[in-house]
């Protein structure tokens, strides 16, 4: 982990992005993409070239498969990768490893968290309610939560205030630069997950982050270094 000169002194809350940075969900998209390409006629796509598109959403992904299509070609094919993934949505979906300690201390300390994510409620709600935590998020903002999403900081206002706290009081971690553009907008503290599904064509080296995350475990030290305010 790498950070600029800033301390974790005035920071009583954390929130994450989902996908690739609280969540490994990158299997089962992987592999609903690839059975939607089967269906429909398509070469398999690898793994990899998956992973790195996923945080850009369903919409993306679907690109990635069909390049040359679009309009309502296009839209059919994205329903039923998003019916598919739906089916399948944890089968293989995993709290990145190294973050349960970090979440553990969260719940000793009574430190709120909270999650703020592009993923529609649909899938999120499907998602979280299959998942297992050390205690529960206080706040989950979705992207069709309000009528705007990340980078807006709108929704990363709401998850402060259901968590209780300022903006200026939560620390904001997700693996896109959208996550620290919307950080930044709304007056966070924000940290680069590194080890999530960074873009191919992004360099973190520009990414105006607070903290870097090279891997997961590196985000359940940081926060062994919090301590909340009497």
């Amino acid at each position: 982990m790498s950070q600029a000169s800033h301390t974790t002194d005035d920071i009583q809350c954390i929130l994450f992005d989902l996908d690739g940075t609280l969540l490994d969900t990158s299997y089962d998209f992987a592999y609903a993409l690839n059975q939607v390409l089967r269906e429909f006629g398509g070469p398999r796509l690898r793994y990899q070239d998956i992973r790195k598109t996923v945080s850009q959403g369903g919409l993306a992904l679907t690109k990635l498969a069909f390049p040359h299509l679009e309009g309502e070609e296009l839209e059919i094919r994205r329903k039923r990768f998003l019916d598919i993934y739906f089916d399948n949505i944890t089968n293989h979906t995993r709290l990145f490893p190294g973050l349960e300690t970090g979440l553990e201390l969260l719940a000793e300390r009574d430190i709120p968290w909270g999650i703020v994510t592009n993923k529609p409620t649909w899938l999120t709600e499907t998602i979280l309610r299959r998942m297992t935590f050390p205690s529960a998020p206080l706040s989950v903002i979705a992207g069709d939560t309000l009528a705007v999403r990340k980078p807006d900081p709108a929704p990363m206002h709401l998850a402060a205030k259901e968590c209780g706290v300022t903006p200026a009081q939560c620390l904001y971690i997700g693996d896109h630069p959208r996550d620290i553009e919307a950080g930044i907008n709304a007056g966070m503290k924000t940290g680069a997950a590194l080890f999530g599904f960074l873009p191919e064509h992004e360099s973190d080296a520009a990414w105006p982050a607070d903290f870097f995350f090279d891997t997961p475990i590196d985000i359940s030290r940081f926060i062994e270094t919090i301590r909340k305010n009497p």
